[in-house]
């Protein structure tokens, strides 16, 4: 019979229990070196709002994860405006692809190669990676599963949870990064707001306010239609929100709420037709 302590022996953890003093003082961070910190953005709005188009005017030492053709939309208007292409992208359609991903940038540092990493669509790519859950469930034992295509209770969580680990790594890079996702509203009660909030399910907004709470802002953007007072002619133009934009209001209900912010406080309450570098200059306290 094996001792209890035979059984301790070979119980398996994967947790680090201790960390000496002197690796602990290698990773101190000093306060008045915050400037040199890395950025992180969030964009989500409506399809066809342009957010694809705002992160094209990033600098050309810019790197794309992908999951939706869109993108595309960021290599015409570059070569509209004459701007040089980016690095360049690949495209993720499961998680062991977005994990890989993460591995390629930290081989020998590639990431200090780039000022900028997008992830463009998180929304279609938290889609593309459940639905990759559930096939791969389906194709292993098809007797447990309906559908390959309908994703159960733990395909749900595997994803949420995936993003909850793989979001903070590509953060912790010393490397500038921006998300874009589209924009979901919920009503939590017959009463109460409609709330407005990146697009990435789970628990309602909880793993979309953790995923923007590892940002420094999340902007919503919208297309705004403008009339003007002396000539009465309308435009389209973009509105990139960073407080929640007021008297919003739905027949017969309470005001609309956004998940916006900015940790910067420096961007203001929007920017009309904004551009990555006009933001990236307010943030760096640049002249215009």
């Amino acid at each position: 019979m094996t001792s209890t302590a035979g059984q301790r022996s070979t119980l398996a953890t994967t947790e680090r229990t201790r960390l000496s003093l002197s690796d602990f003082e290698k990773e101190l961070i000093r306060l008045d070196q915050g400037e040199d910190e890395s950025k992180n953005i969030l964009i989500y709005g409506d399809s066809n709002a342009g957010k694809t188009v705002l992160s094209g005017t990033l600098p050309e030492r810019t790197f794309w994860l992908v999951c939706e053709p869109g993108f595309k939309s960021a290599v015409r208007w570059r070569a509209k405006n004459s701007l040089a292409p980016h690095k360049g992208a690949r495209r993720l359609t499961n998680t062991a692809e977005a994990w890989a991903a993460v591995e390629w940038l930290e081989y020998k540092e590639r990431y200090r190669k780039l000022d900028w990493l997008v992830i463009d669509g998180l929304s279609t790519m938290q889609d593309r990676f459940r639905l990759a859950y559930a096939a791969e469930a389906f194709d292993i034992n098809p007797t447990k599963r309906q559908h390959r295509n309908l994703p159960d209770r733990p395909d749900y969580f595997n994803t949420q949870n995936f993003l909850k680990s793989w979001i903070p790594r590509l953060v912790d890079m010393p490397v500038n990064l921006l998300i874009t996702a589209h924009a979901y509203r919920t009503d939590l009660s017959d009463d109460a707001e409609l709330i407005v909030f990146p697009g990435v399910q789970g628990k309602v907004t909880e793993t979309s306010n953790a995923i923007s709470g590892l940002m420094d802002a999340t902007g919503y953007l919208e297309a705004k239609r403008l009339r003007s007072k002396q000539t009465g002619e309308s435009r389209i133009i973009r509105r990139l929100w960073f407080e929640s934009p007021q008297n919003r209001q739905r027949k017969g209900e309470t005001d609309v709420r956004y998940i916006v912010g900015d940790k910067f406080d420096c961007l203001g309450r929007y920017i009309d037709s904004p551009s990555m570098l006009a933001i990236e200059a307010k943030i760096n306290g640049e002249e215009q």
